[in-house]
């Protein structure tokens, strides 16, 4: 009887290790599946950070004017890059009525360095085939690209240049949903220049100003006719003032445009 009760014991006692010791294998299984799986999320997000993705618009307007001035201007805005860097390219072409094209390229290196903040830095190119003189020039630009509180997208740069050429540009604009496809943009962008030393350069003070609302229609994820309304302010050059010319113009433009993105 001794002898069968030890017998259950050891056989039972045997059980429960086995059963222990094959439950904390499991245990350990499941850890290391976890382990394995976290890391490899990780390393998921890490490559997701370092995708290379693109994206770019072209816009087209046309304004009109009460005083018989037109403008027509093209403007281009791509980038190419991951989350924390990426490459920026903008050219603007315009010409006004009875004026000859004036157009820059400006390519920027932008660095991620806040929620919806990139410090950026490169160079502009800008051709004003009006001037007499000095009508192509070399800028470098630092700044910052981002989203101000309440979602206004801005764009803050800081130019230095040929001739003692220096200025600031504050770009402003933000989207208002007036339904899902119908949307209000009000904007600002302005240039005060510190200095220009060239013969045809700018004066020292307000350069320009052009503020409005654009009302864009979005018949899909491409293509976006809009029309806007603007307030638009020029300081001559002072070689135009010299020769006792308007020394600033000034007017409020009207038009139609199109905006494709891609």
């Amino acid at each position: 009887m001794y002898i069968t009760k030890l017998g259950v014991f050891l056989a039972v006692t045997l059980y429960g290790t086995t059963v222990f010791a094959s439950t904390q294998h499991n245990m350990m299984d499941m850890n290391d599946s976890a382990m394995n799986h976290a890391m490899v999320d990780r390393d998921e997000m890490h490559d997701h950070g370092n995708d290379i993705f693109m994206a770019g618009s072209l816009e087209n307007t046309w304004l009109w004017a009460d005083g018989g001035q037109n403008i027509w201007s093209t403007s281009f805005e791509g980038w190419v890059g991951n989350d924390e860097n990426k490459l920026f390219l903008y050219a603007t072409q315009e010409k006004e009525t009875s004026e000859r094209n004036t157009f820059d390229v400006t390519a920027l290196y932008s660095r991620n360095i806040a929620t919806f903040w990139d410090a950026q830095a490169g160079l502009r190119y800008r051709q004003d085939d009006n001037l007499p003189q000095h009508q192509k020039r070399l800028d470098a630009v630092v700044g910052i690209h981002g989203l101000a509180p309440y979602f206004f997208e801005t764009n803050a740069y800081l130019y230095v240049g040929q001739y003692r050429y220096s200025a600031v540009q504050l770009e402003t604009s933000r989207d208002i949903l007036l339904t899902q496809k119908l949307i209000a943009q009000p904007y600002l962008d302005t240039t005060w220049v510190m200095q220009d030393r060239a013969k045809f350069g700018n004066k020292t003070g307000l350069a320009n100003v052009e503020s409005g609302l654009k009302v864009r229609y979005e018949i899909n994820k491409i293509v976006m006719p809009f029309i806007d309304v603007a307030y638009h302010y020029k300081t001559a050059p002072k070689h135009m003032v010299e020769i006792h010319q308007e020394p600033s113009d000034h007017a409020v433009y009207a038009g139609i445009g199109l905006l494709l993105k891609f």
